[in-house]
C-alpha cells in the first residue's frame, strides 16, 4: 500500500515524465516470469505470475511513452526520441507461450526468453513453484520465504529437486498438484519455442541447464550447465546470443567464463538502467511481479520509484 502511494505521488508531481527524459540516452531492461490468465486462482500471492490484465494495461503504458526494442539490438536502435525497454523473461514457462506472446504479437513488441534448457518439454515443474504451490496457503507467507531461502543456501543444486521432493512427501501440510496446476505452471515445449522464435520477435537465451545459482557450484560446475545450455539452444531457433544469472547469483570469475563460450552479454537481478553499452556482461533489471497497479508500474520502468525505495531504506 505504501508503494502504491508512493508511485500515485510521483506521478501526480510529474516525476515520471522527468525521469523518462533522463534516461531517454540509456536503456531500460523489465525482468517478468509468468504471465497467467485473471482467472486462474493458483496463482495468487505468487509475485512471479502476473496477471493477464496487468501485463496487457503495461504494455499499453509501454506502447505510450517507450520504444520497446530487442535487448539483442537494444544499443543500435537509438534515433533521440522515445527512452527505449527491452523485456525479458525469466525461466521459461509456456504460459509466456500462452498468455504474453499473443499481447507481445499484437503490440510487436520483442522480447528475450531465458530457457532453463533442462526443463524444455517436461511437465515437472520447477522446485520453487512445487513448493508455492504444494505449501501455499498452508503455511505462513514468511515461512514458506524461509524454507526456500534455506534450501538454496544450504542444498546442493544437484540435489535440490530430490531434496524437495521429500520434503513435501514428509510434510502434513502439503498438498498434491492437480493437472491444472501442471498446465499452469510447465516450462515451454519445443513446437511452442519454434513457433514463437518464427514470429521474429522472441529471441531466447540461457538460464542454465538446470536453473542452478551459480555461487553454489564450483567453477567446473558453472562451466558445465553453461555448456550444456548453450549446446542446447544452438539446436534451436531464435538464440540471441545472452546468458541470465538465476536468481542473480554470480562471482566475477562468472564473467569471463560467460566471455570464453561465446555468450555476448549477461542479465542480472539487480534493479537500475543499463547506461553503457560496453557494460554487457552486468545489465541490471528491474523486476515486475504480481499486483503492480499502473501507478507502480509507471513509477518502476520510469527507474524512479526503486531510487526513491533505496533512498528510504537508507
Amino acid at each position: 500500500m505504501l508503494k502504491r502511494i508512493l508511485a500515485s505521488g510521483l506521478a501526480l508531481a510529474g516525476i515520471n515524465a522527468i525521469a523518462r527524459r533522463v534516461h531517454r540516452k540509456g536503456v531500460t531492461v523489465l525482468m517478468y516470469h509468468g504471465v497467467m490468465e485473471d482467472d486462474i486462482v493458483l496463482a495468487e500471492g505468487d509475485w512471479l505470475q502476473v496477471r493477464a490484465s496487468e501485463f496487457r494495461s503495461q504494455m499499453q503504458h509501454l506502447c505510450r511513452h517507450y520504444r520497446v526494442v530487442p535487448l539483442e539490438r537494444a544499443w543500435e536502435e537509438d534515433d533521440g526520441g522515445r527512452p527505449r525497454v527491452a523485456l525479458t523473461f525469466d525461466d521459461g514457462y509456456a504460459n509466456n507461450f500462452r498468455v504474453a506472446f499473443p499481447v507481445l504479437r499484437e503490440f510487436g513488441f520483442a522480447a528475450t526468453v531465458f530457457l532453463v534448457t533442462g526443463a524444455i518439454g517436461s511437465r515437472r515443474l520447477f522446485w520453487f513453484d512445487r513448493l508455492q504451490l504444494a505449501l501455499g496457503g498452508r503455511v505462513a507467507p514468511a515461512a514458506l520465504r524461509r524454507i526456500k531461502e534455506d534450501i538454496k543456501a544450504n542444498v546442493h543444486p544437484d540435489a535440490i529437486d530430490d531434496a524437495v521432493d521429500a520434503l513435501l512427501r514428509e510434510s502434513p501440510s502439503a498438498g498434491a498438484l492437480p493437472e491444472e496446476a501442471v498446465e499452469a505452471y510447465r516450462p515451454l515445449s519445443e513446437e511452442e519455442i519454434r513457433e514463437m522464435a518464427a514470429s521474429g520477435l522472441v529471441r531466447f537465451g540461457s538460464h542454465t541447464h538446470r536453473h542452478e545459482i551459480l555461487p553454489r557450484l564450483s567453477q567446473a560446475e558453472a562451466e558445465r550447465t553453461l555448456q550444456q545450455s548453450l549446446e542446447i539452444l544452438q539446436t534451436l531457433p531464435g538464440y540471441g546470443g545472452y546468458f541470465c544469472f538465476p536468481n542473480g547469483g554470480w562471482r566475477p570469475e562468472h564473467l569471463p567464463l560467460c566471455r570464453r563460450l561465446g555468450f555476448e552479454g549477461a542479465v542480472l537481478t539487480r534493479p537500475g538502467v543499463w547506461k553503457e553499452p560496453g557494460d554487457r556482461f552486468t545489465i541490471p533489471r528491474f523486476g515486475i511481479g504480481r499486483g503492480a497497479d499502473g501507478a507502480t508500474f509507471a513509477a518502476t520502468v520510469s527507474g524512479i520509484l526503486p531510487r526513491f525505495q533505496r533512498m528510504l531504506r537508507r
